[in-house]
């Protein structure tokens, strides 16, 4: 064999190397993230009346932990994790303040204020901590079920503020994602529910 030709049969195996190198770059056998929506609770609506109704701050922040954007499990022996490729809409303080005024709103008692500009014309504030917001993993390692606990005060001008404690627990019965999803959604629904009879 000629130099020449050992030269060129070199460079075509270099090139072929570096192209499937790259291609390993772009494909992947990890799952897709898939997102995961929640609604605002609508199940406690007044009709709207010509008298005005509070403006509400609303704040939420969340423990250590479950300031993300994935969907946590918490297992029996306290290991906190999360569910592969499996994410909610938003980080967790930033998406429940967001259905938490939606459905202060949606109550027809409220509005909520939410302009930077507007701010110190509130008439109330809502100070939530969410406490729980994770599907617990049974001792095989299966979903047994969601939970959602907050905590907090809600206070209008001078009056004593009223300290909120709300959780709900919804079994789960299956293992797939949409199943897991539904019953986040109802304990939220639950918790909601409880406040907007607190405040």
């Amino acid at each position: 064999m000629k130099i020449p030709s050992k030269i060129s049969l070199v460079s075509v195996s270099m090139v072929i190397m570096s192209l499937a190198a790259c291609s390993g770059l772009t494909s992947s056998d990890a799952p897709a993230n898939r997102t995961w929506w929640l609604e605002p609770y609508t199940g406690s609506t007044l009709s709207l009346t010509a008298e005005s109704v509070p403006l509400v701050e609303v704040s939420v922040s969340a423990v250590p932990g479950l300031d993300t954007n994935r969907i946590l499990t918490l297992s029996d022996d306290a290991e906190l994790n999360r569910y592969a490729a499996a994410r909610w809409a938003e980080n967790l303080p930033e998406l429940v303040e967001s259905l938490v005024g939606r459905t202060l709103e949606s109550s027809g008692r409220f509005e909520v204020v939410t302009e930077r500009g507007r701010a110190g014309l509130e008439d109330c504030e809502l100070q939530l901590e969410v406490r729980e917001f994770f599907a617990h993993l049974d001792s095989g390692g299966g979903t047994s079920g969601v939970r959602v606990a907050v905590s907090g005060r809600y206070q209008c001008g001078a009056a004593e503020a009223v300290p909120l404690r709300l959780s709900a627990a919804v079994p789960v019965g299956g293992e797939r994602m949409t199943v897991i999803v539904g019953a986040f959604q109802e304990a939220f629904d639950s918790v909601m529910e409880d406040l907007l009879k607190s405040i």
